[in-house]
C-alpha cells in the first residue's frame, strides 16, 4: 500500500493524461475507466481509496459526455461507494454557473486541473488517510495484499466489511458473520488447491470440512496453530451458514433438514458474545499464514 488506490472515471478524454503525469499524481495508483457502467463494475469488484470522476461523464460507450450528466452520475456513485469522490475538469469552456453547481454538489471537491492538480493530490491524500477503510487496509496491509492477489475474488471486499463491522456494538450477535467467513474460506481453499498444498482433497466447492481435515495431516507444511484455526473456522462457519428461513418455524426447519442451527441460535440469542470475534481473528491468522507462502 505504498500508493493510494484511485479509480479515475474519465470519459475518453486523453488530454487529461497530461495531468496524471504530474509528479504528485504519480504517487497515486490510478486505474482508469471511461464510462459510468465500467466504473460501477469496478466498484462492485474491488475496494478503492478514492474516486476521481470527469465533470462531463458518459454513462456508456457511444454516449456524448456532457456536464448535464454530472448530478445523476455523482448521486448514483454515492449510493454504491464509501470512498470520497473528487470531480475534475480540464475543459476551460465549462460555464461558470455549471462550475458553481459542481462545487455545491460535491462539497467543494471540484477541481479545474489547469489550476489545481497539486491541490487535488493534497486533498485526496489528506482525506483518504483519515478514512476508516484506508486505515483498516493499512493496519492489515500484508493480509489485504494477499487477498488482492487471488484472481477473480471478492475476498478483500468481504474482509474489509468484516473488519469494519468488528468495531460495531452489534457485531457479536450478527448472524451473517459465519456466512461471510465461509465465503472467504472457500477462496482460501481454492488458493491452497491451486498452489498444490491440497492434493488428496482438492477443493470443489462442497468439501470444505474434508479439506480442513487434510490440512490437519500436513504438520510439515501447515503450522499446528493454523490447523486449529482452520478446524474452528470451518466447523463454526459451516454450521453458522445455516439460518432459519424467514416465516418458517424453527421446529419445522430443524425437522426438515436435521440441522440443529446451533451456531446461529447461540449468536442471535447472545449466548456466545465472543464467537464472531474469535472467528474473525482465527481467519486473520489463516490469511496471514497464506500471505507468507
Amino acid at each position: 500500500m505504498d500508493k493510494i488506490k484511485v479509480l479515475w472515471m474519465n470519459n475518453g478524454d486523453e488530454s487529461l493524461w497530461a495531468f496524471v503525469t504530474n509528479s504528485n499524481l504519480q504517487k497515486l495508483n490510478i486505474v482508469v475507466c471511461n464510462t459510468t457502467k465500467e466504473c460501477k463494475n469496478k466498484l462492485h469488484k474491488d475496494n478503492w481509496d478514492a474516486i476521481i470522476m470527469n465533470a462531463e461523464p458518459k454513462r456508456m460507450e457511444g454516449e456524448i459526455p456532457q456536464i448535464q450528466n454530472l448530478r445523476d452520475v455523482y448521486i448514483d456513485l454515492l449510493k454504491i461507494c464509501n470512498s470520497p469522490i473528487f470531480v475534475v475538469t480540464a475543459n476551460e469552456s465549462i460555464k461558470r454557473i455549471d462550475k458553481g453547481l459542481a462545487r455545491n454538489l460535491t462539497g467543494n471537491r471540484f477541481y479545474e486541473l489547469q489550476k489545481s492538480s497539486s491541490q487535488l493530490y493534497e486533498d485526496i491524500k489528506e482525506e483518504v488517510e483519515n478514512n476508516e477503510n484506508y486505515q483498516i487496509r493499512k493496519e492489515y496491509e500484508q493480509i489485504f495484499d494477499f487477498c488482492l492477489s487471488i484472481d477473480d475474488s471478492k475476498t478483500d471486499v468481504l474482509l474489509l466489511k468484516l473488519l469494519k463491522n468488528l468495531r460495531n456494538n452489534d457485531f457479536p450477535n450478527d448472524p451473517l458473520v459465519p456466512a461471510n467467513v465461509r465465503l472467504i474460506l472457500d477462496q482460501v481453499m481454492t488458493y491452497l488447491s491451486n498452489i498444490g498444498i491440497l492434493q488428496d482433497n482438492t477443493f470443489n466447492g462442497s468439501n470444505l470440512r474434508e479439506c480442513s481435515i487434510e490440512l490437519g495431516k500436513k504438520g510439515d507444511v501447515v503450522p499446528y496453530h493454523i490447523q486449529r484455526c482452520f478446524h474452528l473456522c470451518v466447523d463454526v462457519a459451516n454450521n453458522g451458514n445455516h439460518q432459519i428461513p424467514i416465516g418458517e418455524e424453527e421446529y419445522n426447519y430443524k425437522k426438515r433438514i436435521g440441522n440443529p442451527l446451533y451456531v446461529h441460535k447461540q449468536i442471535v440469542n447472545r449466548k456466545a458474545p465472543y464467537l464472531n470475534r474469535a472467528l474473525v481473528y482465527d481467519l486473520l491468522n489463516i490469511l496471514y499464514w497464506c500471505s507468507t507462502l
